[in-house]
């Protein structure tokens, strides 16, 4: 059973009934279940909707049934999380204020699209912009159907976004509510990626998928070739599973010949390669390495 809670929010002294969620959000010390330590019972929080966690089993790394310790929430607080039971059809508001108001608390993201092409604003050099790098940019207002009642939509804000940016926070982003493009729901990022270990065909439908990287390496001979980066993969009939592109737009991002057991995020389609499946053809703001400290959220150690 997939543990959905992949971490909890620990601060002493924080009271879910008369407290800002908020303030245990901007304060607390984020908890792996590898992490948890006795002296924290009963201050420990859910990172969605703050209500009072438990690890269990309290002590040991797995239960007596042999599944993993896992954080849940106490029976005691009834809340409408989507860290409690999985939402098939998303997260839903019943106003459009409701959900201006989970946009300005940094629970919902609206994406336009991820940015194609590398953006360089006018009065700086690119130099500068490769020191501090743009992950978002402002988009237009949208319609989006995320109200409560049918044929409910509501007018909001949107993102130009990166892959980067995601990952750059993504222990606050996995329980973040995204809404993205071509899409009729806002779905918690953790239900949104897609391991490429269990894709088996072709799918047309852009989606964020990651995968660990076990080799890469440049298919010609100048920066404009094929960089080849092959991701852990193993299904009867389909060989492997590669991120095909250019090498100069891989070893941007940090992927190369060293890169092995990276995990790497990407926005895009699955096509054939060859008797293989691949990720190919992907934007700038398409794709990024995970940062080291995060990859235990999306391969735990227990």
């Amino acid at each position: 059973m997939d543990n959905r809670i992949k971490f909890s929010l620990h601060l002493n002294g924080w009271s879910f009934e008369t407290d800002e969620k908020l303030s245990l959000r901007n304060t607390a010390e984020k908890i792996l279940i590898n992490e948890y330590a006795p002296h924290m019972k009963g201050h420990i929080f859910c990172p969605e909707c703050s209500a009072n966690l438990f690890r269990s089993p309290k002590n040991k790394d797995f239960a007596a049934n042999g599944r993993k310790a896992y954080f849940a929430h106490s029976s005691s607080i009834d809340t409408d999380c989507g860290l409690r039971t999985k939402k098939v059809d998303g997260k839903k508001y019943a106003t459009e204020e409701e959900a201006r108001k989970a946009i300005q608390n940094k629970e919902l993201v609206i994406v336009e699209g991820f940015i194609k092409e590398k953006p360089i604003p006018p009065d700086r050099s690119a130099t500068d912009y490769d020191a501090t790098p743009i992950e978002e940019l402002n988009g237009p207002v949208v319609n989006v159907s995320i109200g409560r009642h049918r044929g409910d939509s509501f007018k909001l804000p949107s993102k130009f976004k990166t892959i980067r940016g995601i990952c750059n926070k993504f222990d606050e982003n996995i329980n973040r509510y995204f809404y993205l493009p071509n899409s009729n729901n806002a779905i918690q990022l953790q239900d949104l990626l897609l391991n490429i270990e269990f894709v088996t065909k072709v799918d047309d439908i852009p989606r964020i998928y990651y995968g660990r990287i076990t080799s890469s390496f440049n298919a010609g001979k100048t920066p404009k070739n094929i960089r080849m980066t092959e991701l852990r993969y193993k299904h009867a009939g389909v060989p492997d599973f590669y991120l095909k592109l250019a090498d100069e737009k891989q070893t941007e991002k940090g992927i190369n010949q060293n890169s092995k057991n990276r995990v790497v995020l990407m926005y895009g389609s699955v096509t054939n390669n060859g008797v293989g499946l691949c990720i190919e053809n992907l934007g700038w703001g398409e794709f990024a390495l995970l940062p080291v400290i995060y990859e235990n959220l999306l391969y735990p150690n227990i």
